[in-house]
């Protein structure tokens, strides 16, 4: 490299490629997953809902499904990323958005104590238990 930064065959120009924000990118894959029941329809709703009454929120809450969908790319991302989008849900937001999807509920600290899923860690196969204790434990440590 001489001073000017460039090397000895020139200046490397490459193209700049811009990431999606976290709000951009959970829309587009929310949008292109197959998915049990209407979790796909109730996620897109909770997305606009928190676009209206909470912006910072729902900032939050795509930058985590994305972070956790991205630290757990070897195995299926759908509960990592659909907890992650609505751990900061209230309770009330629960009952409307979650309402059915009783895995995401139980996969959620604060949502899972509330009585809102059908769900029991202690009556699930051993695989599934262990899932949703690893999701929690991870939600648990974003604070």
């Amino acid at each position: 490299m001489n001073g000017a930064g460039r090397g000895v065959f020139g200046t490397l120009s490459l193209p700049v490629v811009k990431s999606p924000d976290d709000i951009d990118w959970v829309r587009h894959v929310n949008g292109r997953w197959i998915v049990r029941e209407s979790l796909r329809g109730d996620a897109s709703a909770y997305i606009d809902h928190l676009a209206r009454v909470d912006p910072g929120r729902l900032r939050e809450s795509c930058r985590r499904a994305r972070v956790l969908t991205m630290t757990h790319s070897s195995e299926d991302p759908k509960p990592w990323f659909y907890s992650g989008l609505f751990s900061l849900a209230t309770e009330d937001e629960a009952k409307r958005f979650l309402k059915g999807h009783d895995f995401t509920i139980a996969c959620i600290p604060r949502l899972a104590t509330g009585g809102l899923g059908a769900l029991r860690v202690d009556e699930v196969r051993p695989d599934t238990a262990d899932k949703i204790h690893r999701v929690r434990a991870a939600l648990e440590a974003m604070g």
